[in-house]
């Protein structure tokens, strides 16, 4: 079975559809994906980000029915193949170097902490500097080397930060999401011999108490504003029109830049797609200022 998911802006998953296929081949994908299409019909509801694992046949599929959306790989899949191979090729012979014995456990750990830099960079810049300390901790494993540069050169604008921060992901960097929803579907199916039928009214059962749980954690946010924001002006005018989640996310911005006092717009994440708390603030000032 083939799912697909989204996130809310109160955080919640919700089931997008649901396809059956014979065979994971890129012809199966692509009518899965173009019967998706079909469902979302204006511009509008197309989705702007796709996050997947490296399955290259549903990737293919992504590229071609919805060439407008950002792709994205699931960056735990990529670093768990990454670790597998590091487990199998960094290795010194008789477990030395240079008659000084080498932990195999603590080579491991070193060249995870150096690839997860390269993964969490937020700017080129300093993903430059990170690829630089990574091939020289690597230095001793040409052929392990070889594979990660292999590997990146492929999938850098899709799991890292210098580029994956440029669109509106959401923080949807893995599968995660889709995977525990999966989980969830299948507590409901029971089993994977039922009909077709029979999958139909349980997955309806489980998408009305999904239903249910969205439209109250939307209706908390229109009529519940945390005291902490109540009389402030870069959140006065949100409350009732941005969820109680993104104001937790703002507020967390909010701090982090006054820690920081980062004005750099390259280093502090900032983009041109993302709406901040200023920007809504002044849109509804504006449209009441029109309206009174």
């Amino acid at each position: 079975m083939f799912e697909v998911v989204g996130v809310t802006s109160t955080d919640l998953t919700y089931s997008v559809g649901f396809g059956f296929v014979t065979h994971e081949k890129e012809e199966n994908f692509v009518w899965l994906l173009k019967m998706m299409h079909k469902l979302l019909t204006a511009k509008i509801n197309m989705p702007r980000v796709i996050v997947t694992d490296r399955d290259m046949s549903l990737m293919k599929a992504d590229g071609n029915v919805f060439p407008e959306s950002y792709a994205m790989n699931c960056y735990f899949h990529v670093q768990a193949n990454v670790k597998q191979m590091c487990i199998l090729d960094c290795k010194y012979p008789l477990g030395k170097k240079d008659g000084k014995e080498m932990k195999h456990g603590d080579i491991v750990k070193k060249i995870t902490r150096a690839w997860k830099v390269i993964v969490e960079s937020p700017t080129q810049e300093l993903y430059a500097n990170a690829l630089v300390e990574f091939q020289d901790v690597c230095s001793d494993f040409p052929l392990f080397l070889k594979y990660v540069m292999t590997t990146l050169n492929e999938v850098k604008e899709k799991i890292v930060r210098a580029w994956t921060d440029h669109v509106l992901h959401l923080g949807c960097r893995t599968t995660n999401r889709v995977e525990s929803a999966h989980a969830v579907v299948k507590k409901y199916l029971d089993n994977s011999v039922g009909d077709l039928g029979t999958c139909w009214e349980k997955i309806h059962d489980m998408l009305v108490l999904q239903f249910t749980a969205i439209q109250t954690s939307f209706g908390q946010s229109v009529t519940v504003l945390e005291h902490r924001f109540k009389d402030v002006t870069l959140y006065s005018r949100l409350g009732g029109h941005v969820s109680r989640y993104a104001l937790d996310n703002i507020a967390l911005e909010e701090s982090r830049c006054r820690g920081t006092l980062c004005m750099d717009k390259e280093i502090c994440g900032w983009f041109k797609g993302h709406l901040t708390s200023y920007h809504v603030h002044v849109k509804l000032l504006i449209k009441s200022l029109k309206t009174s």
